[in-house]
C-alpha cells in the first residue's frame, strides 16, 4: 500500500501528547517502511512541518525533527513539473478552495499511485481523486 503523509500527520507524530496517537502514528510509520509499502513524503511537507516546528519549539528542534524525516526512510518526493500540473488541475477544479500547498500534496500522492493521504485538515476530504484519512479513520 502507497501512503502520502501530511504536515498534520508529523504535526501529531512530533507534539501529540495523547499516547493512543502517538502509537497509531508509530504503527503508520513503521508500515511504511515496510516491504511492500511505501510512505511518500512530499518535500512542501518537509517545508511546511519545519516552520511549524521553528515556530512552536525553536530552531534547535526544527532542525533536529527534519534531520529525523530526511533519514526516515520514506520516500522524499520533490515537486515535479508534472505534481505542478497536476496541483494546477486540482486548484482550478476545486475552484481555487483547496490551498495550494494541499493541492501539491494531492498530486504528489495521485502521480505516485497513493492509496490515501493521512491527514488530519479536512480541505483534502473535499477530493475525489484520492482518498483522505484521519487518524482515527486508518486502520494499521
Amino acid at each position: 500500500m502507497i501512503v502520502t503523509l501530511d504536515t498534520t500527520f508529523f504535526v501529531s507524530h512530533y507534539f501529540s501528547k495523547d499516547e493512543e496517537t502517538l502509537s497509531k502514528t508509530r504503527k503508520i510509520l513503521y508500515s511504511c517502511r515496510k516491504i511492500g509499502s511505501k510512505g511518500i513524503l512530499p518535500t512542501i511537507v518537509l517545508g511546511e512541518f519545519y516552520v511549524l516546528t521553528r515556530k512552536k519549539a525553536g530552531r534547535d528542534v526544527a532542525e533536529k525533527y527534519f534531520m529525523e524525516l530526511m533519514k526516515s526512510g520514506l520516500s522524499i518526493t520533490d515537486m515535479s513539473a508534472e505534481i505542478a500540473k497536476q496541483a494546477g488541475i486540482l486548484r482550478l477544479k476545486y475552484e481555487e478552495k483547496i490551498p495550494w500547498g494541499d493541492c501539491i500534496i494531492a498530486a504528489t500522492g495521485i502521480l505516485n499511485n497513493a492509496s490515501v493521504i493521512i491527514t488530519e485538515d479536512p480541505h483534502f476530504k473535499q477530493l475525489k481523486e484520492i482518498k483522505a484519512e484521519t487518524l482515527t479513520e486508518v486502520k494499521v
